[in-house]
């Protein structure tokens, strides 16, 4: 399994990294249903959602969100975030590439509306100014990286004036967190096609026209569970901003050793922000 795993990831990576723009949602389409079908058990090792405590796991997006509002999804999978959302009132548009990994995992919910669309070109599909909060939570390390400044300029279209973009992906310096880690690999070459820092991201989301940016941080599960512990805020971006900055003059090996136990002194192994639209 982990062997036809591995050459089906490397060979769908060569082609999604190699794919023009013009035909990027088709390859992407393909991909990813043929990533689906011919890996069945990435779909079936998520079946323990019920095992899994939902408050622990998405409690902190009720505080990062707000009150109830319009939420758009981008990458939903089984939807498991916002099913949580819809249950609090939540308006929720819940989208995929491809219907292999969409439509069919979501139970019927009247605050829930899916949609098929490319992840990047979102204005194509949407009204602009037309939601309060677009989520994204591990899905841009599997953009094509041509693509993740255009990813966000759509985001913040499809924003209404004050509206929040929330993201979060894992940290270079963690990773990889595809299949290369197994691997054993210094740089994803698998289906996470390019993961990013702290810095990138906030220069991506500046240059998108995103203001005001924010760092969050989670607990640790361990901690979580005795203390649900998160925030946002722009002074722990420069701190998270500063750590970064510090561990890129190290060695890749002493990089990659701290930065996975990051935890330790408040650098979670991810990048997860919140970026305004400006009113």
């Amino acid at each position: 399994m982990v062997r036809q795993h591995w050459d089906l990831e490397r060979r769908l990576a060569r082609e999604l990294l190699d794919s023009r723009r013009e035909d990027r949602w088709d390859v992407f389409e393909r991909a990813y249903t043929a990533l689906y079908k011919g890996c069945p058990w990435l779909n079936d090792a998520e079946d323990d959602a019920a095992t899994r405590n939902d408050d622990l796991d998405f409690k902190h997006f009720l505080t990062l969100l707000g009150g109830p509002q319009d939420v758009y999804e981008v990458g939903s999978g089984k939807a498991r975030l916002l099913r949580y959302l819809a249950k609090r009132g939540y308006r929720c548009v819940a989208t995929e590439v491809t219907r292999e990994r969409g439509e069919r995992w979501i139970e019927h919910d009247p605050n829930i509306t899916w949609r098929c669309c490319d992840g990047v070109n979102l204005a194509r599909f949407e009204p602009a100014n037309r939601y309060d909060s677009v989520i994204s939570t591990h899905v841009i390390e599997h953009f094509h990286p041509d693509d993740v400044s255009i990813h966000m300029e759509n985001v913040r279209t499809i924003l209404k004036p004050g509206g929040r973009y929330v993201l979060n992906m894992p940290h270079k310096f963690a990773g990889p967190m595809d299949l290369s880690e197994v691997f054993g690999l210094d740089e994803p070459i698998c289906m996470h096609l390019r993961e990013y820092t702290w810095n990138e991201t906030a220069n991506l989301l500046h240059r998108a026209g995103f203001d005001r940016l924010e760092a969050v941080y989670v607990a640790p599960m361990a901690l979580r569970r005795k203390l649900n512990l998160h925030f946002a805020g722009a002074s722990y971006l420069a701190y998270v901003k500063a750590v970064e900055a510090f561990l890129g003059r190290l060695s890749l090996t002493l990089n990659r050793k701290l930065g996975r136990v990051g935890q330790l002194y408040l650098f979670r192994p991810e990048v997860f922000m919140v970026a305004r639209k400006p009113d």
